[in-house]
C-alpha cells in the first residue's frame, strides 16, 4: 500500500469519525427515556460514594446478572457529568466510535485472512466502508441515544475485544508471537466476562469464534504444536463454554422460558421471531425512517404456522445450509449469515423476552453490511461500481441526521411513532402523557381510548384514564368498576402494573378528590384472585406492594406494613421496606419504622454490607425524628 493511499485511507477514517460525532452531537441534548428512569435516574450516584455505588451495582435487575459492567459505567457517567442525559449519551457516543475503530480491526484481519493477503488495499477499503455504514446507520441511533442501551454497546465493545483477541491468537506463527498465547489466556477471559456482565448477549462470544474457525482460518494449521495450542485455547474457552451453555440452559428451561408474563407462548414467539428477524434484515439492508421506531409493540403476534411462515422457515434452514456449503467458495456470504444468526439466537430465540427491539442488531448488521459492500465490488467487468458504497454512505448519513433530529426531543420521538405505527400502544399512551401535560383533556382521552381498543384486555388503559380525569369532577366510579372486572378476567400485564403505580403516586400526593385510596381495593383484589396471576410471584408480589400501599394511605398500618412484608418475601426487593419505612416515618409511626429498620440492619449484616446506602439514611431519619419527641400512637 503505497504512502499515497495510507493518507488518504488516514485522512478518510478521521473523517467518518468527525462525521459520525457532528450528526450525532444534535442529539446527545435529547431526553431520558422508558428504562433510563430505572437503570439511571433512581440510581443515580453524586460523587464516588462506595455504599451508594455499591447499592447500585448489586440492586440492578437488568438481565439474569444484573450487568454489573453497565452499571459502573453509567454510575462513571453521571459522576462525570452529573445527572443529566447529555453525559450519558456523550459516552454512549465515544463508545459507538470506538466500537466501529474494533469492527474495522477486526474485519481487515479476517478479510486478510480470507483473501490469503492479497489484494491489501481492497481488504482495507472493505473492511473500512463496512465500518463506516455500520456507524453511519439510522438503525443504530435507537441504541447510541437510548442511554440505557449504553448496556449493548458495551457488550458489543468487549465481544469485539474478545474476537480480535482470538483472530490475533490464531494468526501468531513465530515463536515470539506464540508468546501472546499466554498473554491470551489471561486477556481473553477478562474480556468475556466483561461483556457477559455488560449484557448477557456477551455468551454468544464462543459461537463467534465458532463461526470464524469455521469459515474464516477453516481449521487450517501451519504446524501441529500450532494445531494443539489452538484446540486446547478453544476446548477450553469455545467448547467448554458451548457445554456447559447448553446444558445450564437445558436445566434451567422453565426459569428461562417461563411465559407466564407474556400474552405469548414459546411457541408463538418462534412463530414470530421468524417474521421479526427479516424485518431486521430489511431495515438493515433497505433502511426507511417510517419502519424505525423506539416501539415496536405493534408487531402481529404469529398464532398460527401459515404458508408464510413455513416459507421462512424454510429460509432460515436454506441460509443454515448455505453457512456450510460456501464456506470454502464464498467466505464473506457465509461469514455474513453466520455472523448475523448467531447475533440473534439469544434474543430472537426461545427465551422470554419482549418480541422485537432495534438495539437487537447493534452487532448483528455488521454481517449483512459486510456482505454488501464486499460484492459490490465483485460485478464483473465493474470493478469501480464499489464505489456505490460511497452513495449507499451519503445516503446513510442523511438518513441517520433525520433521525437524529427526531430523537432530540421526548415529544418527537412519540409523535413520530404514533404517525408511523398508530397501532403502538406504548406510543399511543407516551402522547396521552405528553399532551396531559400540555393540558390537552379531549386528545390525552382520545389516545388512551385507541390503547383500550388496542389492548381490551388490559385495564391498565382504564387506569390512566381514570388517573388524568382527577381534578376534573368527573364520576371515576364507572372507570374503576370497568378496570375491576377486566382484572379479575385477564391476566394483568407490567403496563397495568404501571399504571396502577400512576395512580397510587396520584393518591399519594392528593392529586385525586374523585378517587378514594379503598377504591383502588376492589381492583388489586380482583387481580390477586385471577388465576393467570396466582401462578407469578413477580406479580403478586407487585399487587401486595401496591395493596400495601393503599392501606398505609388509608392508615391502616399495620395491615399495609403485613403486606408490603409479604411483598418483599416475594420479590426480595429492599426498596420495598425502604419506601414503607419512609412512610412510617413521615405519619410519626416511629415504633413500627423502629421494627422495619431493625430488619433492614439484620439483612444488611447478612449481605455484608450491601443494604447500607438505604439503612443508614433511614437510621439518621429516624434518630432525627427521636430526637423532636414524636412519639408513636
Amino acid at each position: 500500500m503505497s504512502k499515497k493511499s495510507c493518507i488518504v485511507f488516514a485522512l478518510s477514517l478521521v473523517a467518518i469519525l468527525l462525521g459520525t460525532t457532528a450528526i450525532y452531537w444534535q442529539g446527545l441534548d435529547g431526553p431520558f427515556l422508558l428504562d433510563d428512569y430505572t437503570n439511571i435516574v433512581n440510581s443515580y450516584v453524586a460523587d464516588f460514594d462506595v455504599q451508594k455505588i455499591i447499592f447500585a451495582v448489586t440492586h440492578n435487575e437488568s438481565g439474569t446478572l444484573g450487568r454489573p459492567v453497565s452499571v459502573l459505567s453509567l454510575i462513571f457517567s453521571g459522576i462525570v457529568h452529573g445527572p443529566e442525559p447529555w453525559g450519558y449519551k456523550l459516552h454512549n457516543l465515544l463508545i459507538h466510535l470506538i466500537n466501529g475503530l474494533l469492527i474495522f480491526w477486526l474485519l481487515q484481519k479476517l478479510l486478510l485472512r480470507i483473501s490469503r493477503g492479497q489484494d491489501k488495499e481492497k481488504c482495507l477499503f472493505v473492511a473500512g466502508m463496512t465500518s463506516a455504514i455500520w456507524l453511519l446507520h439510522p438503525l443504530m441511533v435507537s441504541t447510541v441515544l437510548y442511554a440505557v442501551q449504553r448496556m449493548a454497546q458495551l457488550a458489543t465493545m468487549f465481544t469485539l475485544t474478545s474476537l480480535l483477541i482470538f483472530v490475533s491468537l490464531r494468526e501468531s506463527e513465530s515463536d515470539s508471537d506464540r508468546k501472546f498465547y499466554s498473554v491470551a489466556y489471561v486477556l481473553f477471559p477478562i474480556s468475556l466476562l466483561m461483556a457477559i456482565f455488560s449484557k448477557e448477549n456477551g455468551a454468544l462470544i464462543p459461537l463467534y469464534i465458532l463461526a470464524i474457525e469455521l469459515i474464516v482460518f477453516q481449521f487450517a494449521f501451519s504446524t501441529q504444536l500450532e494445531r494443539k495450542r489452538i484446540y486446547t485455547f478453544e476446548s477450553v474457552f469455545v467448547f467448554l463454554p458451548i457445554i456447559v451453555g447448553s446444558l445450564y440452559t437445558l436445566t434451567h428451561l422453565d426459569t428461562l422460558t417461563n411465559y407466564a408474563t407474556r400474552n405469548f407462548d414459546m411457541g408463538e414467539r418462534l412463530l414470530t421471531q421468524l417474521h421479526v428477524v427479516v424485518l431486521y434484515l430489511k431495515m438493515i439492508l433497505l433502511p426507511r425512517l417510517s419502519d424505525m421506531a423506539l416501539f415496536h409493540d405493534y408487531i402481529e403476534i404469529t398464532r398460527s404456522f401459515d404458508l408464510a411462515t413455513f416459507l421462512l422457515l424454510l429460509l432460515l434452514i436454506l441460509a443454515v445450509i448455505l453457512i456450510f456449503l460456501l464456506r470454502k467458495k464464498a467466505p464473506i456470504i457465509a461469514l455474513a449469515i453466520a455472523w448475523f444468526l448467531v447475533s440473534h439466537m439469544l434474543e430472537s430465540t426461545i427465551f422470554s423476552l419482549e418480541l422485537m427491539f432495534e438495539h437487537r442488531n447493534y452487532l448483528a448488521a455488521v454481517g449483512p453490511i459486510l456482505a454488501v459492500v464486499y460484492y459490490l465490488g465483485k460485478i464483473p467487468d465493474m470493478p469501480k461500481f464499489r464505489y456505490f458504497n460511497i452513495l449507499i454512505l451519503v445516503l446513510m448519513g442523511f438518513i441517520t441526521v433525520l433521525r437524529v433530529q427526531e430523537w432530540g426531543s421526548e415529544e418527537n420521538i412519540y409523535r413520530v411513532a404514533v404517525a408511523e405505527h398508530p397501532d403502538s400502544p406504548r406510543a399511543q399512551t407516551q402522547m396521552a402523557i405528553i399532551e396531559y401535560g400540555y393540558g390537552n383533556y379531549a386528545e390525552t382521552l382520545r389516545h388512551l381510548d385507541i390503547v383500550q381498543e388496542l389492548l381490551p384486555t388490559d385495564f391498565g388503559p382504564v387506569i390512566l384514564q381514570a388517573t388524568f380525569l382527577c381534578s376534573t369532577g368527573n364520576d371515576l366510579a364507572p372507570l374503576m368498576d370497568k378496570a375491576t372486572n377486566i382484572a379479575g378476567q385477564y391476566p394483568i400485564t407490567p403496563y397495568g402494573l404501571n399504571a396502577l403505580n400512576t395512580m397510587i403516586t396520584s393518591l399519594s400526593d392528593a392529586k385525586c378528590p374523585e378517587i378514594s385510596p379503598g377504591m383502588l381495593l376492589p381492583v388489586i383484589e380482583a387481580a390477586k384472585n385471577q388465576s393467570g396471576n396466582k401462578i407469578v410471584d413477580e406479580f403478586l408480589a407487585y399487587l401486595e406492594d401496591i395493596e400495601g400501599s393503599i392501606h398505609l394511605l388509608l392508615g391502616n398500618y399495620q395491615k399495609g406494613m403485613g403486606l408490603k412484608l409479604s411483598a418483599f418475601e416475594r420479590s426480595g426487593y429492599i426498596q420495598i421496606l425502604e419506601k414503607m419505612t419512609t412512610i412510617l416515618l413521615d405519619n410519626d409511626r416511629l415504633i413500627e419504622a423502629e421494627q422495619i429498620i431493625g430488619y433492614i440492619d439484620i439483612l444488611n449484616t447478612q449481605s455484608h454490607g450491601v443494604e447500607t446506602a438505604v439503612l443508614e439514611p433511614l437510621q439518621e431519619k429516624l434518630s432525627i425524628a427521636k430526637s423532636r419527641g414524636v412519639e408513636s400512637e
